[in-house]
């Protein structure tokens, strides 16, 4: 990031409360802030354009409008504007309004009770402002057309489908120990269809187990000496769906064997969320992959509707603490009490517990403070090629 101490830096205000407005604007003026300030949120955003301030303080209380609705068209206008949220509310509301400012994709710096201390505001005003990393490469462009099913069934017969890969590493050590390995859709104009667009869809149609064979191949085929060398795990995403086959959990060991790899090696993380509509069939073709030596993982933990009779029923031995309470961190009291009684709670059944999400330095020092054994998310790298994947030796 480029030197910006001496950079002007502007503080534009957003609360009704004048006097509480002009408290903030003098204590930043004597951490050498131009600043200004107004209670109205339509003039807030055309300011916003017209004096480009490099920090925003915004109140959640604002007489007939509130402070989401602004965090909301903030986050339409791809504003890259630092954020601070201020309010005399609860904390839990305030925890709430950060997580949608953080979820929103705005460079959120904290929250500020109300009342506050001058060092309240001053230690806000002095989180550095980052930017996108430019130690890895800029992801791909990402495809704004949703497939058909056609197109899909096409791409699965030319075999299209790839994998990226993101790095887990120990939060102990910062010690690389696997990569889980992302269904990727490249397009010939060099942008790549997201997951989310065609998972779904195969999975309505059938599609998937065909999609999930060549992706795991793929993924196998790619890290295989690696793997070998270095006993890094695998983490592969596991449809429900496939479990109709009975005979993927037999092709998957054959793949392995094929490549060298021990089944111990692979870990296949099942979304927490995911509809069971036969429970017993279920909990026999998962137990069975468990007797082959795989891993499994539940992902996505905290979200779904019966967390807790899923981790007791099925044969899991990894949990993965959903990304929502991770990445809010920071600044949430809340996802943190959360996050760490997750962890007691994984440790306690024998669980490997992993935490993704991870997007700055104190995300994973609190990770590593509460005993949470593995870590993924930006701040460490983002997925990546199979070449890049091979050659990555740490962040």
């Amino acid at each position: 990031m480029n030197d910006t101490s001496d950079a002007i830096r502007r503080l534009l205000v957003l609360d009704d409360e004048n006097d509480v407005a002009d408290t903030i604007c003098m204590i930043a003026a004597t951490a050498g802030y131009d600043t200004d300030h107004t209670h109205d949120p339509d003039v807030f955003l055309e300011k916003i354009d017209a004096w480009a301030p490099t920090h925003v303080v915004v109140d959640l209380k604002l007489g007939g409008r509130d402070g989401i609705d602004v965090i909301h068209q903030l986050a339409e206008m791809n504003c890259g504007t630092a954020v601070i949220i201020a309010s005399g509310l609860g904390g839990r509301i305030l925890d709430s309004a950060a997580r949608a400012a953080t979820e929103s994709g705005l460079q959120f710096l904290g929250s500020l009770p109300k009342p506050f201390s001058r060092s309240d505001l001053l230690d806000l005003l002095a989180v550095e402002v980052t930017e996108a990393s430019t130690s890895q490469a800029s992801p791909p462009a990402t495809s704004k057309v949703k497939p058909d099913v056609r197109q899909l069934a096409d791409g699965l017969h030319s075999r299209e489908l790839t994998a990226h890969f993101q790095p887990k590493i120990s939060c102990a050590t910062g010690e690389l120990l696997g990569f889980e390995c992302l269904a990727r859709w490249p397009q010939q104009d060099g942008s790549i269809i997201p997951p989310d667009m065609f998972i779904g869809l195969s999975e309505e149609t059938g599609l998937i187990h065909e999609l999930s064979k060549q992706v795991y191949e793929y993924a196998l085929t790619s890290l295989a000496s690696r793997a070998q060398e270095t006993k890094l795990q695998l983490a592969l995403n596991l449809s429900l769906h496939n479990l109709n086959d009975t005979t993927f959990p037999k092709w998957l060991l054959n793949k392995c064997q094929e490549h060298n790899i021990e089944p111990e090696r692979i870990i296949l993380e099942v979304t927490e969320t995911a509809s069971m509509n036969n429970p017993l069939a279920i909990l026999e073709n998962l137990t069975q992959f468990r007797i082959r030596g795989f891993h499994l993982s539940i992902d996505d933990f905290g979200v779904g509707y019966s967390s807790l009779v899923q981790l007791a029923r099925l044969p899991f031995s990894e949990l993965k603490i959903d990304q929502m309470f991770v990445k809010t961190l920071a600044n949430s009291e809340e996802s943190q009490t959360i996050v760490k009684s997750v962890v007691s709670l994984g440790k306690s059944m024998g669980l490997n517990v992993v935490a993704e999400g991870v997007e700055d330095s104190w995300a994973l020092e609190f990770l590593r403070s509460i005993g949470c054994n593995e870590a993924q998310g930006y701040f460490i790298a983002r997925p990546m090629d199979d070449v890049s994947a091979i050659a990555w030796d740490g962040f």
